[in-house]
């Protein structure tokens, strides 16, 4: 009875192990879902159909993005499919925007995949400010102000050009009150270089 016992549980032990292990390799369904509606996009690229359902299996915030892009099984090519993300937005600008400023919110700055995100939201802000303005002023403040410094966190604001940009934009159209949040948050970001 109890060598029976013993070969049960070792038996359930080594099942469980190899369970997590099998699940653990496997890319996460999401991934494989964008995955396949990207390469049905290359196929048929001017289908709108395909185009919402790659909008669609975009991740939506920052855990789904991580999930698929920092440490999952499209890492090595989120600069190919953040980049076409973006690139939908000359068909559906409240619709990117608003993905790219649910994942944003809740991100804080890494050289890769962080960066990128970072760029590609203001240069969303600079091309579609009126879409950009809104989503970001229907964000709760907290989540506003993790936007902002988000989106300031930067070496050398000389050199971050498009940042300023988007200032100068949202001024152009008459939101003052989130371009100085912006300027304010720059402001931070400088001080805190010291």
């Amino acid at each position: 009875m109890n060598t029976l016992l013993k070969t049960c549980v070792t038996s359930l032990l080594a099942l469980f192990v190899c369970t997590n292990i099998c699940f653990a390799q496997a890319p996460p369904q999401a991934a494989m879902k964008l995955k396949a509606t990207y390469i049905q996009l290359k196929i048929y690229p001017g289908s709108k159909p395909k185009k919402l359902a790659y909008l669609k299996s975009f991740p939506g915030n920052k855990q789904q993005f991580a999930e698929i892009f920092q440490n999952g099984p499209l890492h090595s090519e989120y600069v190919e499919y953040l980049d076409f993300f973006i690139s939908m937005a000359r068909d559906f600008p409240a619709e990117v925007v608003d993905k790219a400023v649910d994942i944003g919110k809740d991100m804080t700055y890494d050289a890769g995949v962080g960066k990128q995100m970072q760029l590609a939201i203001v240069q969303l802000g600079v091309q579609h400010p009126k879409e950009f303005a809104a989503k970001v002023k229907a964000l709760p403040g907290r989540d506003i102000d993790n936007l902002t410094k988000f989106l300031a966190d930067a070496e050398d604001h000389k050199k971050y050009t498009e940042y300023q940009a988007l200032i100068d934009v949202l001024d152009k159209i008459n939101e003052v009150q989130l371009a100085d949040k912006l300027i304010d948050a720059r402001v931070r970001r400088e001080k805190e270089k010291h």
